[in-house]
């Protein structure tokens, strides 16, 4: 199993139906497990796989340039190598189990009626795939069973430790490894489990740590000769775009703000840090269609790196609260939607970004309207922070609908299960035990 993960938007039929796709996301929203978690039901089951998924509705102004559309991003488990057969799987899936809740929004969009079939519907979202442009994920290789099976395996050797005589660290290595073989045979929550074979061979741990010891000549070594080449002939004009191109500004922007401002902005601060993983929407102009054909290669430098290096280490640009982020152009190209699943607050998400990963957000964003201002990607942009947080914020929507499969986890905690997990499939001598021990701490 690996994961993938696809975006479907679709153009919204008109702004007459914008209050029924509301009512529809907000039914789905509140049809939430009797135990009071706050995650849809509609995407819980686990024949579906999904990890994570959104609803949103990128709602316009009648006078906008663009109409309004609803965005639905799913991750997803898979079990197919190619990604195009991987989605159209997903989605038939889907519209077999779950096409009342997704039709009851969809159905208000360009093309879509209430009385699709599920094959019909499934076709019909099959046209309005989107591809990323770039795409990161946080846990690789690792399914929704994995996941889960790893978590009751800390949580059972916690529970060892904790009355467990004391011992050398080597004993109670020992000792548990032992206790652990024995509770997979009697244990459903740790079935397929066997610590005496070989451990799952991804994630890699060898991989991982010659990528974190790579040095700033990764960042080099993924830059394509077609690439060089073309980012050289861009120097001049990245020259002129850097002193001609206005940039946001703060103050003229609360000087400008209305009440249909606050209480958008009311709306997106209601929409996230429900809990330790939050969801974010941003979207936004690109600044002329001069900019698309060097967004497009920006992109694909930054798609190569999280395949080579960043997926590896579960770090974005060195952030490791992320689980999930894309870029998508929508609109024809002329607007640039971004999709992230992460862990914490938005002010900690956003100064993480900030001060670990500047360079990629400045590749990422400095073509679009009023990013702050940078010189070669280097300087200005996101390091401008004050000015940086509020045109991020100015361009965030609110994500109506957020499942998560396993709330309660962060991706830290996430990839440490499954290093002690690997732990205890080597042999004894071969084994860190101060730097395991320490993982379950």
């Amino acid at each position: 199993m690996r994961q993938e993960s696809l975006t479907v938007v679709a153009r919204v039929d008109g702004a007459h139906r914008l209050s029924d796709v509301r009512a529809a996301l907000r039914a789905i929203a509140e049809n939430c497990p009797p135990e009071g978690e706050i995650r849809p039901r509609a995407f819980a089951d686990p024949k579906l796989g999904i990890h994570f998924a959104r609803l949103v509705l990128l709602e316009e102004p009648s006078d906008a340039e663009h109409g309004s559309s609803l965005v639905f991003e799913s991750n997803f488990d898979t079990e197919f190598a190619d990604p195009a057969e991987a989605r159209v799987a997903h989605l038939e899936l889907l519209c077999a189990a779950i096409r009342t809740p997704l039709l009851s929004a969809f159905q208000h969009c360009v093309g879509f009626t209430s009385e699709l079939t599920s094959e019909e519907f499934a076709a019909k979202l099959q046209q309005h795939l989107v591809e990323a442009t770039a795409c990161y994920q946080g846990h690789t290789e690792r399914d929704l069973a994995r996941i889960r099976l790893e978590q009751h395996l800390r949580e059972v050797l916690l529970t060892y430790f904790e009355r467990a005589p004391k011992a050398k660290p080597r004993e109670l290595y020992l000792a548990a490894r032992e206790y652990v073989r024995l509770r997979a045979a009697t244990d459903p929550l740790l079935a397929g489990l066997n610590i005496d074979g070989p451990a799952p061979p991804s994630p890699s741990a060898a991989i991982r740590s010659e990528r974190l010891s790579a040095g700033l000549g990764v960042w080099f070594k993924n830059i394509s000769l077609q690439l060089g080449v073309y980012l050289l002939s861009q120097l001049h004009n990245l020259w002129r775009w850097t002193r001609k191109d206005p940039e946001f500004e703060p103050l003229a922007r609360q000087e400008a703000w209305t009440e249909a401002d606050r209480l958008a902005f009311l709306e997106v601060a209601a929409s996230e840090d429900h809990g330790l993983q939050n969801a974010l929407t941003h979207v936004v102009p690109l600044k002329n269609a001069d900019r698309l054909r060097v967004l497009r290669a920006a992109h694909g430098y930054i798609d190569r790196m999280a395949k080579n290096q960043f997926d590896d280490i579960g770090q974005l640009g060195g952030i490791p609260t992320i689980h999930f982020a894309k870029w998508l152009l929508v609109d024809g190209g002329t607007r640039l939607l971004f999709l992230s699943n992460y862990d914490s607050s938005w002010e900690s998400y956003l100064g993480d970004f900030v001060d670990r990963a500047a360079i990629g957000l400045n590749l990422a964003w400095t073509w679009t309207a009023l990013y702050p201002k940078t010189l070669f990607f280097n300087w200005g942009g996101a390091n401008d922070e004050e000015r940086f947080k509020a045109w991020s914020r100015a361009h965030q929507r609110p994500t109506q609908v957020f499942y998560a499969a396993y709330p309660e986890l962060g991706i830290a905690a996430l990839n440490n299960n499954t290093w002690i997990r690997c732990g205890l499939h080597r042999p004894p001598c071969a084994v860190d035990l101060r730097g395991w021990f320490r993982r379950l701490t």
